[in-house]
């Protein structure tokens, strides 16, 4: 085809010397709009990828600080507040130092504080005043929220926001310290509440965009972008905290720029070099499509095991329940919940701990059938969506063959480890559910579990609502 057009171009360049200027001209104006377009539709992809990340990454600090603040443990040693080494390295300097978390702020159930930690290193209680006019509105709305519910397993256990600390805009996720077993008595609103901070700039910035691959982020107080940045705003309160702005691939104006003095210069041979130009910009569209793939493969996958994320686990969730709407075709949700981890984690560090549930993992996808889903909802947490149910036999079945597959050894850190796994089932067989409503029946069959001694599973009785927990002998 190159051939053919050359040969066009010289036999009858004289004579069609001012229609290929003309077309040169309709070439390079329609490469500039196609430029603008692509650009446009680039902008517009990216940023709904980033804000969803974001937002991941946001709800990330609260799922972290869960692992530890949902333990019997925590809730006796924040009541006797004798240890600050214990509170160190389980609920201050451990969080920095494995999350990221900046600041740590323990209140006991008076609203005094107990313990702080800032920056990684323990400081006095009382730092924390210098802080309260921030947060005391946030720790006072969670336990108004906690005392205004009906029931201990319908309250909120979290309230997070963003705040402008320091001049910088951050995070605070303030969450109840809370017995994990139920066996500890509490009052809803009155127990003690631990508050992380963490900093949306600096060290987080460069996290997400190593993890993302997110081009040179940055926070800005006006919003003002380049040419080739995008930008969304923070928001508290109603009143904006600041921008997010980060640069943009813009595949049509990199493409444009780059060619058009080869136009202008070589207006003779413009319908070659707009083929060039397609060409370059397919190639380069084909770079910004795989790359792109793989930020939406990662805001749907969890990084460390490569098995569905709680994002994708709920929007495949509701899908199931609108087609249940439709087909009565029943399903069965299990949330799994491993036994001893922490354990684990703490006698043989965090590389073990996350080749342990590298691990997990694999062996909950070879329980399952091909269009099953699990999905790693955090930490030590995984979830399983059978597509359809029998009855509720196979589901019992499925239950056992897990329990009996974590119970047997795995091999981390050149040695045996034994750990087990908790269970709770919810089935949509009749009535009509919502995804609020089997997510709950689920919690509490796996609630049920764990206050019975753990190592087994549940599922939700429909009529008594509750579940009776089946437990199985170590292997």
């Amino acid at each position: 085809m190159d051939i053919r057009v050359t040969r066009l171009t010289a036999a009858f360049f004289l004579p069609v010397l001012g229609l290929l200027m003309l077309t040169g001209t309709f070439v390079a104006f329609t490469a500039y709009w196609s430029a603008g377009e692509t650009d446009a539709e680039s902008v517009q992809r990216e940023t709904v990828l980033v804000r969803r990340l974001l937002d991941q990454r946001i709800a990330d600090v609260t799922r972290n600080q869960q692992t530890s603040t949902t333990w019997d443990d925590a809730v006796n040693e924040v009541r006797d507040a004798q240890d600050p080494d214990w509170l160190d390295a389980n609920l201050g300097i451990w969080m920095h130092v494995y999350f990221g978390i900046d600041r740590v702020f323990i209140l006991n159930g008076e609203d005094r504080s107990i313990y702080a930690m800032i920056g990684g290193s323990r400081s006095r209680p009382d730092s924390y005043f210098s802080h309260a006019g921030l947060l005391d509105p946030i720790v006072t709305q969670l336990r108004q929220l906690r005392k205004a519910a009906a029931s201990l397993d319908d309250a909120p256990t979290f309230v997070r926001r963003y705040v402008l600390l320091e001049n910088r805009p951050a995070v605070v996720s303030a969450a109840a310290i809370l017995s994990d077993t139920g066996n500890i008595l509490q009052v809803a609103g009155e127990e003690p509440v631990h508050l992380a901070v963490e900093f949306l700039d600096g060290p987080f910035l460069a996290k997400l965009a190593a993890d993302f691959l997110i081009q040179k982020p940055r926070f800005s107080w006006t919003g003002r972008i380049g040419g080739h940045e995008a930008a969304f705003p923070l928001a508290a309160n109603g009143a904006d905290l600041g921008y997010l702005v980060w640069t943009v691939q813009q595949p049509g104006t990199k493409v444009f720029d780059r060619m058009m003095p080869i136009l202008v210069a070589a207006g003779m041979v413009i319908l070659m070099l707009a083929g060039l130009l397609l060409f370059r910009l397919y190639r380069t569209t084909s770079k910004l499509v795989s790359s792109q793939r793989q930020i939406e493969y990662m805001a749907h996958h969890d990084p460390l095991t490569g098995l569905a994320n709680r994002f994708a686990f709920e929007n495949r969730l509701e899908d199931r329940i609108r087609e249940f709407e439709q087909t009565r075709r029943s399903f069965a949700v299990l949330y799994l919940d491993l036994d001893r981890f922490k354990d684990v984690n703490d006698t043989l560090g965090h590389q073990a701990g996350d080749e342990l549930i590298r691990q997990v993992a694999a062996r909950l996808v070879t329980l399952v059938r091909q269009e099953d889903m699990v999905a790693r909802l955090g930490g030590d947490e995984f979830a399983v969506l059978r597509d359809f149910a029998a009855d509720r036999t196979e589901i019992e079945i499925l239950s056992r063959c897990i329990v009996e597959a974590i119970q047997n050894p795995f091999e981390v850190a050149q040695q045996q480890v034994f750990i087990g796994i908790s269970i709770g089932v919810a089935i949509a067989f009749q009535d009509t559910l919502t995804q609020l409503d089997l997510v709950r029946r689920a919690d509490v069959a796996l609630y049920r579990v764990k206050n019975s001694g753990r190592g087994g599973y549940a599922i939700f009785e429909e009529r008594t609502e509750r579940p009776t927990p089946h437990r199985l002998a170590p292997a």
